[in-house]
């Protein structure tokens, strides 16, 4: 394993993984290697989105060039979790919930070290992208409803939950209420990551 100065953080038994500021993988543990197929030798100077294809319950590419994961770090903005579908070597999706650590050297360039969690009981997870269509009712994963269309165009925004309220002739608890379902529907953590993912479904 080239895990350099990561050893210690890298004696997680959750596959782990560590990026440059350019998305290259810089270091790649054990865990990793036997979660996802690829050996360290295979995984370690490669692109990270090239490698892995990471992509959003809706098969929506999530990895790429500008990661905006890598973004928000080069900004020294708190970058919250996140649910991936990753490609093993095999070629099938696996599904993680990605948590990222953010390390600056002394110059200021970011490394992110990204563990990934298999969650309990996922072993059969399916993509959304991969099942049959079905109605959009009683399925929380299913397209935003007007209103909610509506509360996600003003978080892009960038109104708050009070001016929402007000814009919308609707009360403040509505309005969490709306971003609540927005967020639960987009599989997001939190409002930056729900605008985030809007515009790459052309939601907003």
């Amino acid at each position: 394993m080239a895990s350099g100065d990561y050893s210690i953080i890298f004696d997680t038994g959750e596959p782990a993984y560590a990026v440059d500021r350019n998305g290259t993988i810089v270091a790649w543990n054990t865990a990793a290697s036997n979660a996802l197929g690829y050996s360290s030798s295979n995984a370690v100077g490669r692109k990270c989105w090239k490698l892995l294809q990471g992509q959003d319950a809706f098969g929506n590419q999530y990895c790429c060039e500008h990661c905006p994961l890598r973004e928000m770090a080069s900004h020294h903005k708190s970058v919250n979790r996140c649910r991936m579908y990753f490609r093993t070597a095999d070629g099938k999706l696996k599904a993680f919930t990605i948590s990222t650590l953010v390390l600056f050297d002394r110059h200021d360039r970011e490394t992110l070290i990204h563990m990934c969690r298999k969650e309990p009981g996922a072993a059969e997870d399916t993509p959304a992208f991969a099942l049959p269509r079905k109605s959009s009712r009683g399925n929380s994963s299913g397209v935003l409803t007007p209103r909610e269309s509506q509360v996600l165009k003003h978080l892009c925004d960038g109104y708050t939950t009070s001016e929402i309220a007000t814009l919308l002739s609707i009360s403040v608890p509505t309005v969490r209420n709306h971003v609540e379902h927005i967020l639960h529907k987009l599989h997001a953590h939190s409002r930056l990551e729900a605008v985030a993912v809007g515009r790459r479904l052309g939601l907003v």
